[in-house]
């Protein structure tokens, strides 16, 4: 994925795809990122929340926090390792 796939908001995976309905992420555009829940039947979404709050967006990666039990949680995530989610249309 590319920084500009990333900031206009492209779902995307960590990493991988880890199985059929696994979560989406993307960047919401207000200095988050939300996680989809997904339908492991038919990839919809059916659950839409808050992950993480976004404290920069550099050339190759993000960083990222959200607090957890009461204390600051910070991670970095290289936009070589999120993959664009690709719906599939089974028309």
């Amino acid at each position: 994925m590319t920084k500009e796939q990333f900031i206009s908001g492209t779902q995307f995976y960590i990493k991988r795809k880890a199985y059929k309905g696994d979560c989406t992420y993307y960047c919401n555009g207000v200095g988050s990122i939300s996680r989809q829940s997904r339908s492991s039947i038919d990839e919809r979404v059916v659950l839409d929340t808050y992950e993480c709050n976004i404290i920069k967006i550099g050339r190759t990666q993000v960083t990222c926090f959200a607090f957890m039990l009461g204390k600051k949680v910070q991670v970095t995530l290289k936009f070589a390792d999120l993959v664009p989610f690709e719906q599939v249309n089974n028309n």
